[in-house]
């Protein structure tokens, strides 16, 4: 799973030929664009811009990047798209949300949010704005702080109802009060909205909230905007949406959902008439064994898919008709560990876990082939493609150190039994090591960090589940002990929803939140409350570094890499812009609306 719970779910530079191009200076204007206080939200806006590599890669030798379809798009045609995973629900205010999938094939074509990111990282107006709020034309305000959204009067549902700010609002008190919530971050900090005017959002806020942009959309999992009048005012929603949705407010309607596919339909209705799909249909299907999606691509029964990379991944791309993308973006993968769980919850055990990772040895062994210029992580919630949050010499210290993972546990009173596996208390080292079923490079990094953890007295055992199971059920209910899975860094550097004290989900509240580790740091929770109410760049930047250092002090998981990201098309049958947002947490598919049948 590509996992964005934290506001959103890339990238390693790409092993193609020629320059990479960032595609963005930090000189260059932006979308929001404020003076005075709104002069922090410029310089935030533009800090965040995101340095894309726009690497085109040639599955059949030619140049990738999509291409678009000269004159008028060719109308109609329905096409299939292979899914590498599958939502078990589609619920996108529960923990149902917590696999990006859900976001891919379901709420990100249908549902309406207020602001979005664009191919660059910057934050920009949705479809659903007259433009982004800004000091300069009203829309934020100091002293309360306040955000007002103007909605564009021709923006409709589905059966051409209003859109209006009453919607807006219900989403609030939904987010506040479902059973089981996926996060309040954010939202919390909201005292009012105002609707008295149907176009207009007023929202006003406890204090100066940094990453607003990312409520109600954004990067956020749970960044949409409901429709009141289909719920008929029922605020916890906990158990509906789990297999349909009763509106749309996106280019595209959601016809059904089921265990075999997700049929999408052309929302003839979408106010903006230029991202009425050419398309049809859209059916996603799942095939979740990576062998079966590619060959569902050769074969021509599947169009499009975003698949993981794997060893070797590029050469099986290059297929006649084939085209793919793929670029540095935001995600990132990580080790997890369980801090309430048996024996993460000693902080010397995940020191010396830390040192019983080879992670230079993954990428050289699974990943280095096809993507040469892949890199350690070093920095654990941010990276170094967006913005300068991430300071890189954080975990640079955690090296492959047997000896010295030894040397660790032997100071906290383990010792080394006969089976060369360490014991304390009649307990063994033993951890029980899960990750996504039939992720074949995930399965590998496994077998090699359980033969290089062996040579530190660690034993890993390996016991995986399947993705639904993973992200909607054991993360969420904190029933693991290490997971390896990945999160996305939004252009906002809050990672409050997913590391904050307050944000760990038990049964007293539900299982909402985020913050799977249980890692409660007091000191760096404040930081991070205070990191979200600082507009100035240079002082957030102070805060978040801070609670850096205290992930690498308290080793509160483990940061592996930046991760390649993929799309791959039949470039023989399919025509548009593919590939303009693979490197984004939107996925590929982001623009379907633009695809057209050759």
């Amino acid at each position: 799973m590509r996992q964005s719970p934290n506001k959103g779910i890339a990238y390693a530079v790409v092993g193609c030929t020629g320059p990479p191009d960032t595609g963005v200076r930090l000189d260059e204007e932006v979308p929001v664009r404020p003076s005075k206080y709104a002069r922090h939200l410029t310089k935030i806006a533009l800090v965040c811009a995101i340095a894309l590599i726009a690497a085109a890669c040639g599955g059949d030798g030619g140049g990738g990047g999509g291409g678009t379809t000269e004159g008028q798009a060719k109308q109609g045609g329905s096409i299939v798209i292979a899914a590498e995973q599958w939502p078990e629900c589609l619920n996108p205010i529960t923990s149902c949300a917590n696999a990006s999938w859900l976001v891919w094939v379901g709420w990100m074509h249908v549902m309406p949010r207020l602001m979005e990111v664009d191919t660059k990282g910057n934050y920009v107006a949705s479809d659903l704005l007259v433009e982004a709020p800004t000091l300069d034309n009203g829309g934020l305000k100091e002293n309360p702080f306040t955000v007002t959204f103007k909605l564009k009067p021709e923006a409709v549902w589905e059966d051409g109802s209003q859109i209006t700010s009453e919607d807006v609002k219900y989403t609030w008190e939904v987010i506040m009060k479902t059973t089981g919530t996926i996060s309040t971050t954010g939202y919390e900090q909201i005292t009012s909205i105002d609707t008295k005017d149907p176009k207009t959002v007023v929202m006003t806020f406890k204090a100066p909230y940094a990453d607003w942009w990312d409520l109600f959309g954004g990067n956020s999992a749970n960044g949409v905007v409901l429709k009141k009048a289909a719920f008929n005012g029922k605020v916890d929603l906990g158990k509906e949406m789990q297999t349909s949705y009763p509106f749309s407010g996106g280019p595209w309607t959601l016809k059904s959902y089921s265990n075999q596919q997700a049929v999408l339909v052309r929302n003839a209705k979408y106010w903006n008439k230029d991202k009425v799909p050419n398309l049809d249909q859209v059916t996603f299907v799942p095939r979740t064994e990576q062998s079966t999606e590619l060959n569902s691509l050769r074969t021509g029964e599947a169009l499009a898919a975003f698949p993981q990379p794997t060893p070797a991944i590029t050469k099986q791309l290059k297929a006649p008709g084939l085209k793919y993308t793929s670029g540095v973006g935001t995600t990132y993968e990580g080790l997890w560990m369980n801090h309430g769980a048996f024996p993460f919850n000693d902080v010397k055990v995940r020191e010396a876990f830390g040192f019983a990772v080879d992670r230079q040895g993954v990428i050289d062994s699974l990943y280095k082939a096809d993507f040469p210029d892949m890199k350690v992580l070093n920095c654990a919630g941010w990276v170094p493609t967006v913005s300068d949050w991430c300071n890189a010499n954080d975990f640079a210290d955690m090296s492959y150190q047997p000896d010295k993972a030894k040397s660790i546990l032997q100071g906290a009173g383990w010792t080394m039994g006969g089976d060369g596996i360490f014991t304390k208390g009649g307990k063994r080292l033993s951890i029980q090591y899960s990750t996504t079923t039939g992720n074949k490079t995930r399965e590998d990094t496994q077998q090699l960090l359980k033969e290089k953890a062996k040579a530190a007295g660690i034993e890993l055992v390996i016991k995986n589940f399947a993705a639904t199971q993973l992200f909607e059920s054991k993360l969420p209910k904190r029933d693991f002990v290490l997971a390896e899975y990945a999160q996305v860094a939004a252009p906002d550097p809050s990672v409050t929803s997913i590391l904050a004290g307050d944000q760990i989900p038990s049964k007293a509240n539900n299982f909402s939140g985020q913050n799977f580790l249980g890692w409660n740091n007091a000191q760096a929770t404040q930081l991070m409350k205070e990191s979200d109410k600082t507009i100035d760049h240079d002082k957030r930047r102070s805060l978040i570094q801070q609670v850096g250092k205290l992930e690498r002090q308290d080793v509160a998981w483990i940061p592996m890499f930046q991760k390649p990201l993929i799309t791959v098309w039949n470039d023989s049958r399919l025509a548009g812009p593919i590939g303009t947002y693979t490197s984004t947490s939107y996925s590929g598919f982001f623009n379907m609306f633009d695809w057209s049948m050759k």
